[in-house]
């Protein structure tokens, strides 16, 4: 269960993150601010809300993201979360869990059916089905964290 749930969001937020869902503006960052939430820190940015068009939509929008003042950052307004960050990274990040989900979906199924005493379906479904799903989640976190390392080390 806690696969398919895992799959759905993710998936709605990878369809966020290339496009396909939710409305696309740009946030012109007036100031940040590191916030501790469950005691970690996170980088809230505030600023300008403009959508794709060019419209004011907010005057003090809130996004978690690690941006610079002055700089503009690509977002979409999802109906389920609020504004979340567009680009590779994000798209890199939400494929990954989304993977993951799926994973998580498939080892549930292997279990199941090794309870059911079907063995050779579940040695199977791990060998064929779980073990491709764990290297995509593998080299999905590895792109992700290039990705994070890149936005740190060459943006400007």
């Amino acid at each position: 269960m806690f696969g398919v749930v895992l799959t759905g969001y993710c998936g709605l937020m990878l369809a966020g993150a290339v496009g396909l869902s939710g409305t696309s503006g740009r946030l012109y960052v007036d100031s940040c601010a590191v916030v501790r939430t469950y005691n970690k820190p996170t980088t809230e940015c505030h600023g300008q809300l403009l959508s794709a068009g060019g419209r004011l939509i907010d005057t003090d929008a809130v996004i978690e993201a690690d941006a610079r003042i002055g700089s503009t950052i690509a977002v979409r307004d999802q109906p389920l979360t609020g504004l979340e960050t567009l680009g590779f990274r994000a798209i890199v990040g939400w494929a990954t869990l989304t993977v993951m989900g799926l994973l998580v979906f498939a080892f549930s199924i292997v279990q199941a059916l090794t309870l059911c005493g079907w063995d050779a379906a579940a040695t199977a479904g791990s060998r064929y089905g779980a073990a491709p799903l764990a290297v995509a989640v593998g080299a999905g976190g590895l792109i992700y964290l290039l990705a994070v390392l890149y936005e740190h080390v060459f943006q400007p």
